[in-house]
């Protein structure tokens, strides 16, 4: 039996991520999307071969028969529809951010939990097989214990990826700019491949971009719980082309993450005649044109509904990723070092 998807909201990542990769599933049928821009919804549609389109997701949810849907709307709405959707018994899949504050991500938690449905957050680069191999050469401890590294995310902005998408720079709306876009991304993926992180010490600014109330740039220098310690960088000002690296400086050597246009992942061993080892992993999913392919997600979330798997995605792990780039902002806001785990 197909699994029966809607969609709310039609914009970039459900047009390049989610509507694609459902499509491309022959145990899903996409019935309907929505999206309170009908013209653009129904391009969308016809792209897609859906049969239902809505400007209300209420309606939607009540008309149509489904089984799950997709949450790609602004940040500050991913709570509400979230909410409703779950107890209308649906399984949800919420881009990330999954919230715009612990109270909210908790709400969303506790009605998944309370229905018992499938609550899965997009935080799309812990599935990328470069990482999960990633994880796999750090668990073994070839290059030893890592002491340090540096993630950078960054792209000329939301505008060149999603030009309609003003909200993005709105602080009512976003709540943060390239940190809750894509820092998330990266302190998701450092606390998979890692561990938790403790402590932050973040600086933001806005750079470049013009009408704007929420960071184009930021660093923020992170505490392990186990020890080591790092930087994630992000940022909506990189030009021309995107970073999405990571370095890990180790006991033993170096491991490189989409940093070598030659090689996805590569190791640099200090003893004397092991040199450099490539590894045979896909390169990482990128906005630019002619990198896309299949983010993970949507398989993952189809497998969860379907019992294949365990949710690789949880809310309970989005919630740590929000709660780290609140931390972040909290830290740039009072100028000192704050602890995630005294986040409210």
């Amino acid at each position: 039996m197909k699994v029966r998807i809607g969609v709310i909201g039609t914009g970039a990542i459900a047009k390049y991520r989610h509507l694609p990769e459902y499509a491309s599933r022959k145990d899903v049928e996409i019935v309907a999307v929505c999206d309170i821009d009908k013209a653009k919804a129904d391009k969308v549609a016809l792209r897609f071969d859906v049969g239902q389109v809505y400007t209300d997701y209420k309606e939607m949810l009540e008309k149509e028969k489904l089984d799950a849907v997709s949450v790609c709307l602004p940040n500050y709405l991913h709570a509400e529809v979230t909410i409703y959707a779950l107890n209308r018994g649906l399984h949800v899949l919420v881009e990330k951010p999954m919230a715009t504050s612990l109270k909210e991500a908790d709400a969303m938690i506790d009605t998944a939990k309370k229905n018992n449905l499938v609550l899965m957050v997009g935080q799309n680069q812990r599935l990328a097989p470069l990482h999960v191999l990633a994880k796999k050469v750090i668990d073994s401890g070839m290059l030893g214990k890592v002491n340090t590294f540096r993630t950078v995310f960054g792209h000329q902005g939301p505008e060149h990826w999603s030009p309609s998408a003003k909200w993005f720079f709105d602080k009512e709306k976003a709540f943060a700019g390239s940190l809750a876009d894509l820092g998330v991304h990266k302190v998701d993926l450092i606390q998979y491949l890692l561990a938790d992180i403790d402590e932050v010490a973040c600086f933001s600014a806005i750079m470049e971009k013009k009408n704007c109330t929420v960071d184009d740039n930021s660093v923020a220098i992170v505490h392990m719980k186990n020890g080591v310690i790092g930087t994630v960088e992000t940022s909506w000002t990189y030009k021309p082309k995107e970073e999405n690296g990571t370095v890990f400086f180790c006991e033993k050597g170096t491991l490189k993450m989409a940093v070598e246009p030659d090689a996805p992942l590569v190791a640099y061993f200090n003893e004397p005649g092991k040199g450099r080892l490539v590894f045979e992993v896909p390169k990482i999913q990128t906005n630019e044109e002619g990198g896309q392919f299949s983010s993970g997600v949507i398989d993952s979330f189809i497998d969860t509904i379907n019992g294949k798997i365990q949710n690789p995605i949880p809310g309970s792990e989005g919630r740590k990723a929000l709660r780290a780039i609140l931390a972040c902002i909290e830290s740039n806001t009072s100028k000192s070092k704050v602890r995630v785990e005294e986040v409210k």
